[in-house]
């Protein structure tokens, strides 16, 4: 892999870092606070536990993202630029795969007994803003990881543009979709989507498994 892959990743961090952030300030701020989806009862998560298991999923998320690339990343990402059909092709293959497999993991992970010991642990948080994407159980963290990792496994080589692009995606939609925040500017309107229908899912359980795209839900009556 090149030293512009790695320059790039950084780079991506650093956005996403930057998104979480400006969400997180929104959502409690005067000017954009009106425009929350839900307002949250008292915490009853505890600041300390709270962070404590986001920090440890950001390093596991981290750790498990290097050992891929380093074990894998030559095999499977090619510098090459692809072209921007290709790169879309790539992209989009990857992200349907892995939202398939997501949404068949996700509507599990609902079962009683994965719910109360493993998934549950993220419903804790049923008005979720964009720092508590990551409020998991460890190992629903890591089969999360292990869903999209394997995708590119499975499709690729892909070009190392594609693999950037994608895990952009990937992150910032995860991002989004718990900001709890819905702006009434018609270009929110694909953000505003993917909040209404995860505020949904948190709201009710029953609905909406699917990360990304709906129409897995849609294919399988859940959508709500």
């Amino acid at each position: 892999m090149t030293t512009h892959f790695w320059i790039a990743l950084a780079a991506i961090f650093g956005v996403l870092g930057a998104l979480q952030v400006a969400l997180d300030w929104a959502v409690v701020s005067r000017r954009f606070g009106k425009y929350r989806v839900r307002t949250p009862g008292p915490d009853y998560l505890g600041p300390q536990n709270k962070w404590l298991n986001v920090s440890l999923n950001n390093v596991l998320a981290l750790s498990i993202l290097g050992g891929f690339l380093l074990r894998f990343g030559p095999d499977v990402l090619y510098p090459q630029w692809p072209g921007a059909a290709h790169l879309l092709g790539e992209v989009l293959a990857v992200l349907l795969l892995y939202d398939f497999g997501y949404y068949l993991y996700h509507r599990g992970m609902h079962h009683p007994k994965v719910m109360k010991y493993v998934h549950g642990v993220h419903h804790k948080v049923r008005f979720p803003v964009a720092s508590e994407s990551v409020f998991l159980n460890p190992l629903e963290q890591m089969g999360a990881f292990a869903l999209l990792l394997g995708a590119v496994l499975l499709l690729g080589p892909i070009s190392e543009a594609s693999f950037l692009l994608m895990f952009f995606l990937y992150s910032a939609i995860n991002i989004i979709v718990h900001s709890n925040l819905v702006f009434p500017h018609p270009a929110f309107r694909l953000f505003n989507f993917w909040v209404e229908k995860h505020d949904a899912h948190h709201d009710k359980f029953r609905y909406n498994y699917a990360s990304i795209f709906p129409f897995w839900d849609q294919a399988f009556g859940t959508f709500k």
